[in-house]
């Protein structure tokens, strides 16, 4: 799910970075590990210079607390419980990086902060649900960013970070169990 959709924002960032007249160096996006860059252990794809990085997922526990069953009305007649695993809401902080020459790293950047100025919100089907993202922009404090370079490997890029919120994960495995009519027993 998540790869169709950085496929999908990788794929459009290329157009429009590509039309700016100012950069000289054609741009190719590619989803991999920023801070593998220049070793032999990048997986990255030979000739991208625009990668997007995952450096953080997390739950969004605001929306935690939803009921996690429904009635529902079998072909008898009767009423079930449909109990299911509660959903996970969660969102992904995206590092989007330029290793191209500085000048143009900034421009790309630019670019692509303008991108996202026009597109927040994306919507799209994957593994047959009904997805949708809304991009906010990040703004870490440097110490913050030093802390997250210094995991990734050490050498900074030109980079911007964005969140991506809220992706919802659901285990469709339908659970029934019968709705309790009556209760009998004595009280004491």
């Amino acid at each position: 799910m998540l790869k169709d959709f950085l496929n999908h924002i990788g794929s459009d960032l290329d157009d429009y970075i590509n039309a700016l007249s100012s950069i000289t160096t054609v741009v190719k996006t590619d989803i991999a590990n920023i801070g593998d860059f220049g070793t032999n252990s990048f997986s990255g794809t030979a000739g991208a210079n625009l990668f997007i990085t995952i450096v953080k997922t997390e739950e969004e526990s605001t929306l935690r607390n939803f009921p996690n069953s429904k009635l529902v009305q079998q072909s008898n007649g009767d009423y079930a419980v449909d109990k299911r695993f509660p959903k996970i809401h969660l969102n992904y902080f995206l590092l989007f990086s330029a290793t191209v020459s500085y000048d143009m790293s900034i421009a790309a950047i630019h670019r692509i902060i303008k991108y996202f100025q026009t597109h927040k919100t994306f919507q799209f089907t994957s593994d047959e649900s009904e997805i949708e993202l809304t991009l906010e922009l990040v703004s870490p404090s440097f110490e913050q960013i030093n802390h997250m370079w210094g995991t990734l490997g050490g050498k900074q890029f030109p980079h911007v970070l964005y969140k991506a919120r809220v992706s919802e994960h659901e285990f469709a495995e339908e659970q029934l169990s019968p709705v309790i009519k009556t209760i009998t027993g004595t009280l004491k």
